[in-house]
């Protein structure tokens, strides 16, 4: 049965942000275009034929349906509505009611990888009802669009890691605070120990949606099932953290942006990441526990909190792994850099993503620029672009699936 619409639009309104991806930019006020819906005729019947339940569409409803080539179906019961809209990205589209006050839209396909959903009734935003939610500057509805030839992010039968909620106390914050652990299979089963890549979410996630979102733990398995990649435990944290009486870190200001970090700045996170994080992973986990075998990545913010932390301490980190990463000032390379033959030495991988569309473009440029500046000045960089994707999962899962096989071979 369609899920009713007013007990969703009183629970989730107010508490649910209608935008799509936080780190997409959108020009200011520009207003999306509405357009019509595709018109099958007639309506094909709910899982039926080539309609069925999406992955994404939670246990309890119906819809949305989609179809193997990634059209999408919505359905609403709301006969008092005057409209109804639904949002994917900077479109929307039409819903049509038919006689008996229920809603019909459907969507063309929207291109691959994690899609964000918005229902608007009368102009009131809310989540797709049926959907499930992921965390993107506040949770959302996301449906999970087809990738044709790209399946190695798929739920395959391969042998599978743990992703384990691992808590620990924070000496820098004060508080307890949560990371997200993945271990390859066979973990707790030999006494082997393993290299540690610490994984960092951008500034619209949290420490889950690496695995959530991303699919990061499936990536892993699949490398590894096909002996492309080394076993090594991922760690995944909240890239977000201030000390005692310091202002909430990623707290928003006027407008809803946030400031710039100064990339200069030692950071609650960094202090953490050092001071605690480590350790207790070293201590609680079985590692190699030394620079050699320890990397870090990220994408957006955590892309620049691992350009700027890792150059900070290469006795730490000897792989650094920036995807669609804010690089500040590409005109003057960093300090580490100015002896190449020293930096080539200590750091195995020096690598750098983005896609190479909409929010994503300038970033693409930028870090295609510093490193063309810095291979000339004879430093080891590589730079990978994802083609016809933006500031979005499918960039980040490309982008881990191609720096991962690199590391822990030295």
């Amino acid at each position: 049965m369609p899920i009713p619409i007013r007990l969703s639009v009183l629970l989730l309104t107010a508490a649910l942000s209608a935008t799509t991806h936080a780190q997409t930019t959108a020009p200011a006020a520009t207003q999306p275009t509405l357009l019509p819906s595709l018109k099958p005729d007639p309506t094909p019947a709910p899982n039926a034929g080539e309609w069925h339940k999406a992955s994404t569409t939670h246990r309890q409803a119906t819809f949305p349906q989609t179809t193997d080539d990634g059209r999408y179906w919505f359905q609403l019961s709301a006969p008092n509505a005057k409209s109804v809209q639904v949002g994917i990205g900077n479109r929307r589209y039409a819903y049509e009611k038919d006689a008996s006050g229920t809603w019909n839209a459907f969507i063309p396909y929207q291109g691959p990888g994690v899609k964000y959903v918005t229902v608007y009734v009368d102009g009131v935003p809310m989540p797709e009802p049926g959907t499930d939610i992921f965390y993107s500057n506040g949770w959302k509805a996301a449906l999970e669009s087809p990738a044709p030839g790209e399946d190695y992010y798929a739920t395959k039968d391969v042998p599978h890691g743990d992703v384990r909620e691992h808590w620990f106390k924070s000496t820098v914050t004060g508080t307890y605070r949560r990371m997200f652990i993945y271990t390859p299979p066979g973990y707790d089963d030999t006494t082997i120990r393993y290299p540690v890549l610490y994984l960092q979410h951008g500034a619209g996630e949290m420490e889950q949606e690496w695995t959530h979102s991303g699919l990061a733990n499936f990536i892993l398995d699949n490398l590894l099932a096909e002996k492309k990649a080394v076993p090594m435990i991922v760690v995944m944290n909240n890239g977000f953290a201030n000390r005692p009486g310091e202002p909430p870190a990623g707290a928003r200001g006027p407008g809803g942006a946030r400031g710039p970090a100064n990339p200069s700045q030692v950071t609650a996170f960094e202090e953490m990441l050092i001071k605690d994080v480590i350790p207790d992973i070293d201590s609680h986990f079985r590692t190699l526990a030394d620079r050699d075998h320890r990397a870090m990545a990220g994408l957006s913010m955590g892309g620049g909190q691992t350009f700027n932390i890792g150059l900070r301490h290469l006795d730490t980190f000897s792989y650094l792994g920036m995807f669609s990463a804010p690089l500040g000032n590409i005109n003057t390379l960093p300090e580490p850099l100015n002896d190449a033959a020293a930096f080539n030495q200590r750091v195995h991988a020096f690598w750098f993503s983005a896609g190479t569309t909409g929010s994503d473009l300038t970033i693409h440029n930028n870090a295609r620029a510093f490193v063309d500046k810095a291979t000339q000045a004879g430093i080891h960089a590589t730079f990978f672009e994802s083609p016809d994707t933006q500031h979005e999962w499918q960039t980040w899962r490309r982008s881990l699936h191609a720096f991962v096989p690199l590391l822990f071979k030295q």
